[in-house]
């Protein structure tokens, strides 16, 4: 049965082995000791983070970072190829935006690649619009943001 979990501290090593099967999978290389580090820590480097979970094994991820007082990232949202096209990236991507809101965030951004077309369809039917570059992140190409 598919669920979708807050993270807690005994689900780390899970959430590791997930991220370390998805990035290959979605063509991307897993820097656990680089520019991935912040997964190591999620509850020190994220102010909310979900796994959804079918029976035991993670098959999805995403999290909300935050950048100020007003503004929050979207983050760490992988999900199987498996498991696409069933409502949930949505459901993942609802879970953070509804958690940013009632955190008090006025505004939420994310980063991501122009090639993740299907990830692209599902911000912009969740009220992303294309937003200016808010951080350094070279491999990214696409900056979008959503007022919440």
């Amino acid at each position: 049965m598919i669920a979708l979990r807050p993270f807690s501290p005994d689900m780390q090593e899970a959430v590791m082995r997930f991220l370390s099967q998805v990035f290959p999978e979605s063509g991307k290389v897993f820097e656990p000791e680089g520019r991935h580090a912040a997964f190591a820590d999620i509850e020190r480097n994220f102010v909310g983070f979900w796994c959804l979970t079918d029976g035991d094994e993670v098959i999805g991820t995403v999290a909300v970072k935050k950048l100020s007082n007003e503004v929050c990232e979207l983050k760490g949202m992988y999900l199987f190829n498996k498991y696409h096209g069933q409502g949930l990236g949505r459901r993942l991507a609802e879970a953070a935006i509804d958690f940013a809101r009632k955190m008090g965030f006025g505004k939420m951004v994310l980063d991501t690649i122009s090639t993740y077309e299907k990830a692209l369809r599902l911000y912009k039917k969740l009220g992303f619009a294309p937003t200016e570059r808010y951080n350094n992140n070279e491999k990214a190409d696409i900056f979008m943001s959503k007022i919440l």
